[in-house]
């Protein structure tokens, strides 16, 4: 990660700051707020304390449903630069008024404070995500989702913290009052920092009565297919998080007889780990939006929710006593249960970041804030129906340990769907990596490969994996055209029908096969897909490039579509290749280097399927030449 972005960089990190402090006085107030609730066993209008903390997160996002809608047409109507001064300064506002709920500890006057800032957040929220396709480069979408997830989690560690030392001290009525006023002020300065992003749709119309905006967005929504996979995939995190938010402070209590720092202590640690997974997240990426990992992070996720079900459930505190961290970590099972915490949040960044940046690649640029208003309200709705569904659990006297358990096992039941959802750049997630374990894959000329619009993919056909390095390399996924005896064998047969890949044959083997293979082609370019294909039609026996095939020829002058030619070398005299024999080549296990050459596309006019084939074999006589 490049820390210019968050320190130099005048598009990004004004934004970066603001969204930070933001998120840190939140974070101060909201748990400071708890860790008063449950420790000093506050009870309202009959609630106790346990139910209190329940509720207090579905107070903090049911603005996000009912206000969520109008801050996106404001977002998108307005320079965003304007609005996010506008939010910092009702920011102010409210944590006023909250000081003063603190000072007299009128806990309802808090409650309805925290309602006051869960509306500041909803008009903040489209203006921070909808920024980030406006100020940065598309390759710079991950990393720059990166830096917010992982920057919104350190500023949660340390509002959190910030908030469970303050509730914890003698005077902490006072000292939380004075920090959210001073985080307000200084997150007004960096806002002024930001530069006008100069993009705005004055066409769209704000409609104040809220509820039907709200209502036009969320069938919006529904109308762009793609982008409320993603959307329902971020709310379900919502859901996840929001439960394991509600229950961890108190589980500290009442299972782990853990005071407020221990309970911060553990709040951190969530924090921690998710800050960690947007982290790993850029590094799996390779400076694209890769949902791919979506999958393995929801199983992630419910294997290490578990184990600390299983942890929680056998524990035995020595303590009659609520006791602090040293006490906390001299028990046994206090390191796993950390570290269950701990890899249960990591998988949640993992999972949350990619489907954000899918999220605002995905979405129109005249319609991208009120698609991010709609995931909020989506995400609050969620959120509101976790804290109802802790309530229920609660009135029917369900043990902590298994809630835990029932959460981990829905979660299990997400797998399926987020495969469904992303299963395509799932299989080109697992191209990436088996490239990088088994391969030392470089390449050079990415930038010459178009990330939207039909296009077709031609290689020379060295190996039997060559389709692995593109994938690998490709910004999005690519459709191969493959040969129907490989697509038709067993167990293969059902993974190369999801990702999407052609079988074709010629007339002479099956020409039905053929003219399918011909109408899936069309198809997939008709939708603006990519479409791989190896000309030669067939790996080469002898390391040379073989005459290409007039097919690709066919396919250009029906369907008009640009060609990048890629260049593969050094698979020649891999396991996978013919050299020596098939599966005779060298040591499979010995990592070997491959690189690829990305041309620039050529268009269908320009195109002719034996200057192409000449051009390949002279870039790689070229490379040849260069290694000599």
């Amino acid at each position: 990660m490049s820390l210019s972005m968050i320190t130099t960089d005048r598009r990004f990190w004004p934004l970066f700051w603001t969204q930070f402090l933001g998120a840190a006085n939140d974070n101060l107030f909201k748990n400071a707020l708890v860790i008063l609730i449950t420790y000093k066993n506050v009870e309202l209008m009959g609630l106790d304390a346990k139910t209190i903390v329940a509720m207090a997160g579905a107070i903090f996002i049911l603005p996000y449903v009912t206000f969520s809608a109008t801050a996106g047409q404001i977002a998108d109507h307005y320079d965003k630069s304007s609005v996010v001064k506008a939010t910092k300064f009702s920011e102010l506002i409210i944590m006023i008024i909250a000081a003063a709920g603190f000072m007299t500890e009128s806990y309802g006057l808090l409650l309805f404070t925290l309602f006051l800032m869960g509306a500041q957040s909803a008009f903040f929220s489209p203006v921070k995500f909808g920024s980030l396709p406006e100020i940065l480069e598309r390759e710079e979408i991950t990393l720059g989702n990166a830096f917010i997830g992982a920057g919104t989690f350190v500023a949660i560690l340390i509002g959190t913290i910030l908030g469970g030392i303050s509730a914890a001290n003698e005077n902490a009525l006072s000292i939380t009052s004075l920090g959210i006023i001073l985080a307000s002020i200084v997150g007004i300065i960096t806002a002024f920092k930001q530069r006008k992003i100069g993009i705005s749709h004055e066409r769209v119309d704000i409609d104040y009565t809220f509820i039907k905006p709200t209502i036009d967005i969320l069938k919006l929504s529904f109308k762009e297919k793609k982008v409320f996979h993603a959307i329902i995939g971020i709310s379900w995190f919502w859901f996840f998080g929001a439960c394991i938010l509600s229950l961890l402070p108190e589980i500290c209590k009442t299972i782990f007889m853990g005071d407020q720092l221990v309970g911060t202590l553990l709040l951190a640690t969530f924090t921690v780990g998710m800050g960690t997974g947007a982290f790993f997240c850029n590094k799996l990426s390779g400076k694209r939006v890769e949902v791919g990992m979506v999958p393995f992070a929801t199983l992630g996720m419910s294997l290490f929710l578990m184990d600390l079900f299983w942890t929680t459930s056998t524990w035995q505190s020595p303590y009659s006593e609520l006791v602090g961290p040293s006490l906390f970590f001299a028990g046994p099972g206090s390191y796993r249960a950390i570290f269950d915490l701990f890899m249960v949040t990591t998988f949640g960044g993992m999972y949350i970041i990619p489907q954000q940046a899918y999220l605002q690649t995905r979405s129109k640029p005249s319609f991208l804030a009120r698609m991010i208003a709609a995931n909020n309200i989506w995400n609050s709705i969620f959120m509101v129906l976790a804290g109802v569904m802790l309530m229920a659990l609660h009135a029917f006297h369900v043990s902590l340990p298994n809630i835990l358990a029932l959460l981990a096992i829905i979660n299990l039941f997400m797998i399926p769907l987020m495969y469904f959802f992303y299963v395509k750049y799932m299989w080109r997630f697992i191209a990436f990596v088996a490239s990088k374990v088994f391969y030392k894959l470089d390449y050079d000329g990415i930038e010459n490969f178009p990330n939207e619009g039909p296009l077709i993919v031609a290689a020379n056909h060295v190996s039997f994996v060559d389709w692995l390095f593109i994938m690998a390399v490709s910004p999005r996924p690519v459709h191969w055209i493959i040969d129907h005896v490989y697509y038709n064998k067993p167990i293969l047969r059902t993974m190369f029908k999801h990702y999407g890949l052609i079988p074709i044959a010629t007339s002479r083997e099956n020409k039905k096969t053929l003219t399918n293979a011909f109408s899936a082609i069309y198809d997939n370019l008709n939708e603006h897909n990519c479409v791989g294909i190896f000309p030669e039609g067939y790996v080469t026996r002898d390391g040379s490039v073989r005459k290409f095939q007039p097919g690709i020829k066919k396919i250009v002058d029906d369907t008009q579509t640009r060609v990048v030619p890629i260049i593969i070398n050094g698979a020649w005299g891999s396991y996978f290749s013919h050299a020596g024999g098939l599966f005779k080549g060298a040591n499979p296990f010995k990592r070997r280097r491959i690189h690829l050459t990305i041309l620039p596309p050529i268009d269908h006019q320009d195109f002719c399927y034996k200057d192409l084939e000449g051009l390949i074999v002279e870039k790689l006589e070229h490379r040849v030449e260069i290694e000599q």
